[in-house]
Formats: C-alpha cells, sequence, structure tokens
C-alpha cells in the first residue's frame, strides 16, 4: 500500500493528462454507443406526448384552426354509453383470450414435454400460427366463419350442430374473435412455457415420486408453481398486445355488428381516420394506454411476487 501510494505521488503531470484523456475517451465513445438507442427513445416520447397534447384540442383533418380545448374530449367520451361499451369490449377480449391462452398453452406445452411420437411430431407445427400476418388470419378466419359456405358451419354440421352465426351475431361476435385470438397466440403461451418445463431439475421430480406423489399431484405441487413466473411473464406480454389488438378486430368485424366488438384501438381508429375526429381519436388511444399500463404494472407486481415465492 505504501509503495503503491508513493508511486502514484511520483506520478508526472503529463502521465496524470494522458490517463484523464483516457478516461475522456472511453467516456465519448460509451455516448456515441447508447445514442442512437437514446434518439429512438426520444423520438418516442416526444410523439406520445405530442399525441396527448393533440388530445386536448379539437383536431380535424381539413380544419386549419386549431383549438386548445382542455379535457373536453375525454369528458364528451366518459358521458357516452359506446365509449364505455368500448371498454368492457376491449377488457373482455383480452381477459378471456389471455386466460383461454393459458390454459391451453399450458395443457399443449404439458403434452410436449411428454415422449408421445406424435407431440413430439406437432412441436415445429405448432409455429405456423405465430408466423402468420394478423390481417391475414382475419380474412382466413372470416371466410371460414362465413354463416353459408364457411368450412366452420360444414365442420359442425357434421356431428348434426344447427348453422352457427360466428362473426354474423352481435351475441356470438365477440366469442369467435376470442376464438380467433385464442388459435393465433396459444403456442406463444405453449413455447414459453414448455421452456420452463425443460427447466425443472428431474431430481426434484424424483424426489416427489419417492415421497409417494402420483403424476396430478406432481404436477399441482411441483412443476406448477415453478413454472407459474414463465405463465405470468407470458401473460404480460400478450394482456400488452390483446389490450392493443386492431389487426384481427378490424380485419373481421371492423367493430361490429353494431357495436360489440368496438374496442378502443377500432373506435380510435373510427373517429380518426373515418369520422376525422383526430383529436376525439388520440383520445381514446390515451385512454387505451391508461389501460394498458395500470394492467402491465398489476401483472408485473404479481410476477415479482410469485418469483419471490418460487424462489
Amino acid at each position: 500500500m505504501t509503495l503503491q501510494s508513493s508511486t502514484s505521488r511520483l506520478a508526472s503531470p503529463k502521465d496524470k493528462a494522458i490517463t484523464s484523456a483516457r478516461y475522456s475517451r472511453l467516456d465519448w465513445w460509451s455516448i456515441a454507443a447508447i445514442a442512437p438507442a437514446i434518439i429512438v427513445l426520444l423520438g418516442f416520447l416526444f410523439l406520445f406526448l405530442y399525441g396527448v397534447f393533440q388530445s386536448l384540442t379539437d383536431l380535424k383533418f381539413g380544419r386549419a384552426v386549431v383549438h386548445f380545448i382542455g379535457i373536453d374530449n375525454y369528458a364528451a367520451l366518459i358521458k357516452t354509453g359506446d365509449f364505455w361499451s368500448s371498454v368492457r369490449a376491449t377488457l373482455v377480449y383480452a381477459g378471456s383470450g389471455v386466460l383461454a391462452e393459458a390454459v391451453f398453452g399450458l395443457a399443449i406445452a404439458k403434452l410436449f414435454a411428454t415422449e408421445v411420437i406424435l407431440a413430439r411430431a406437432m412441436r415445429p407445427v405448432i409455429l405456423l400460427p405465430l408466423v402468420l400476418p394478423p390481417m391475414s388470419v382475419a380474412l382466413m378466419w372470416t371466410t371460414m366463419m362465413d354463416p353459408q359456405n364457411g368450412i366452420m358451419n360444414y365442420l359442425l354440421s357434421l356431428v348434426g350442430i344447427s348453422r352457427f352465426a360466428w362473426i354474423s351475431d352481435s351475441k356470438t361476435a365477440m366469442f369467435s374473435l376470442v376464438l380467433i385470438d385464442v388459435w393465433t397466440y396459444t403456442p406463444f403461451f405453449a413455447l414459453i412455457i414448455f421452456a420452463g418445463l425443460q427447466g425443472i431439475n428431474e431430481e426434484i421430480r424424483e424426489a416427489a415420486r419417492v415421497n409417494g406423489a402420483k403424476g396430478w399431484a406432481t404436477f399441482l405441487h411441483i412443476e406448477l408453481p415453478l413454472i407459474a413466473p414463465y405463465i405470468l411473464i407470458a401473460a404480460v406480454f400478450r394482456l400488452i398486445e390483446s389490450l392493443n389488438q386492431f389487426d384481427i378486430i378490424f380485419g373481421t368485424t371492423q367493430g361490429g355488428p353494431g357495436n360489440s366488438t368496438s374496442v378502443l384501438s377500432v373506435r380510435a381508429y373510427i373517429a380518426a381516420f373515418q369520422n376525422f375526429a383526430f383529436g376525439r381519436g388520440v383520445a381514446l388511444m390515451a385512454v387505451n394506454w391508461i389501460i394498458v399500463l395500470i394492467a402491465a404494472f398489476a401483472m408485473v407486481r404479481l410476477w415479482r411476487f410469485v418469483r419471490q415465492r418460487v424462489s
């Protein structure tokens, strides 16, 4: 310690200047490396804040003069029944879709974890819905769910079930959309949960068997708690995407019949680009963003709690 401190005292000012310059260059290189990411983040932040500002105006396409009206757009939305219908449709679509995908994804992942030959052969096939563009999925299912000539009603007729209205009836349209969403995104859950199952140490299962635990008991008390964080992290991503879903819904029902499937994203599009009330449309998307933020925050808190319990 004495020899090192003495050496540092004897260092010349020139050496100190060289060392300082070297650290300075390293700092500049670090700043240059992260500068593109900072610029992109600032750009997104600016666009978001500008959008929030537009929601506080009476901006309309074709109008030269724009007035600041404060929260009038939000106040007008809250007073309309259509707005609350859209909020309810958004929550029903996202909540029921994510819940069903988690259940089916868990079942498929558990099947893939077995040594069944058919299950192992189906692993690559399960990815097909994920690689299809959402609008293509919407058009494909619209054709399949045609009440007159669709293959879905033909398959139902083979087992003696009468024609189903699918997306043509307000009573069944939301169920049909959730079905499409489940078909498309269940593989995402299955892959995440399957990875969690593969990460469980086989010694834990063996210890449970030695203590007399059967198959279902091992799954419920050993495997399910250990893969719960995987299920929740997949649910976080899917819940965010489902609350913002636009392509599948607009490509199939465009918010109809009536307002039965008019989620906030679709209603915002109609308000902004069909009714040309851009300020009102941005206000709808701002409300949607608040719902997404609250839901994501709650899910992340739940994920942290479950992860701590598992650890």
